[in-house]
């Protein structure tokens, strides 16, 4: 079991989940850079979008602080959709052997392929003998709480939340993040709405978070579907079930939707080191927004402008960058800023 958590400090030299080490309970030891996923907005809803973790799902979060606690040398578990992948990525990082137990009929084209793809990942057909890792593990629960310490340190109160509802796990964790900021009095409990299925049978846990305040969302799977087209048309790539609580948020005034994964599925690679000019760059963005142009000028115009182009394309396309459209008179410019 992690250790009771301490109070919130954040270490802003931590670019990961593990600048909330504090709250966490557990030590940092192995990440691949989750954690400080975008917000964008969406016509008028903020969108957390998990799908930018290193797996493409919010799981990374929970998989970075079970994989550090971990302490044997080889796992056992069985396949579930996004939590496996996610999972045994981490675990095959710490150099742990791995063996992923699925049912053939079961099997999800995207997360086997890159699975089978691991080094020290094994894809077994058939039923575990036994699994040493469930999704409920609360070391994993303990890594997505850190959602609520994020949204929490980059928009302050939070007034609501929206999270799709399945058997319901994600939702709890999300819930005790902002319950212990809570009781940290560093912020309220924000209104959490757990978007569903129509006509689903709720968990036990969905029920105890109703208990708690948290208001059931209903959505239709043609709803679910209309929203993933619209969100993937502003490049947010969300499955139906994400993109319900889009849907749920869009009913709730200053709702955040968390997106928390994509079924586009795209092998790890870790974010390579910057160095030279991109190096150069980033410090400049640290404290302020700058249009390319001004970048040029603070480097002293020593690169080209266009090797400026060429340096934030390749920062933007390793995700360390994003860019506003900002308009001054009549003129449309990007100003650049570090994505969190």
């Amino acid at each position: 079991m992690p250790e009771p958590p301490g109070r919130l400090q954040v270490d802003k030299s931590e670019p990961t989940i593990w600048r909330y080490s504090s709250a966490i309970g557990v030590r940092k030891g192995v990440s691949l850079g989750e954690g400080l996923t975008p917000l964008k907005r969406v016509d008028g809803v903020l969108v957390k979008d998990e799908s930018k973790n290193p797996t493409g799902s919010i799981m990374d979060r929970g998989s970075a602080v079970l994989a550090s606690a971990y302490e044997g040398s080889r796992a056992s578990l069985e396949f579930l959709e996004d939590f496996s992948l996610s999972v045994a990525t981490y675990l095959s990082a710490k150099g742990v052997e791995v063996d992923v137990y699925m049912d053939p009929a079961k099997a999800v084209y995207g997360d086997f392929i890159l699975l089978a793809g691991l080094p020290r990942v094994e894809v077994h057909f058939g039923e575990a003998p036994a699994s040493d890792i469930t999704y409920g593990d609360p070391y994993f629960l303990a890594g997505v709480k850190t959602l609520a310490y994020e949204l929490h340190e980059h928009l302050g109160n939070v007034e609501a939340v929206a999270v799709p509802l399945e058997r319901g796990l994600l939702a709890l964790a999300v819930y005790q993040g902002f319950k212990e900021l809570e009781e940290w009095g560093l912020a309220h409990m924000p209104l959490l709405l757990l978007a569903a299925h129509k006509g689903a049978p709720l968990s036990e846990i969905a029920l105890w978070l109703k208990s708690k305040g948290a208001e059931i969302v209903e959505v239709e799977d043609s709803e679910a579907v209309a929203a993933s087209v619209r969100l993937a048309k502003r490049g947010l790539y969300a499955k139906p079930l994400s993109a319900m609580a889009y849907v749920a948020a869009s009913a709730e005034k200053n709702a955040v939707a968390v997106i928390t994964g994509t079924g586009l599925r795209r092998p790890y690679r870790a974010r390579r080191e910057v160095g030279g000019l991109q190096a150069q760059i980033l410090g400049l963005l640290k404290n302020k927004e700058m249009t390319a142009y001004e970048i040029w000028e603070a480097l002293g115009k020593r690169p080209t402008l266009r090797g400026v182009y060429k340096a934030l394309n390749s920062l933007r396309a390793k995700g360390l960058i994003a860019y506003d459209l900002k308009i001054t008179g009549r003129k449309k410019s990007r100003v650049y800023r570090i994505n969190i």
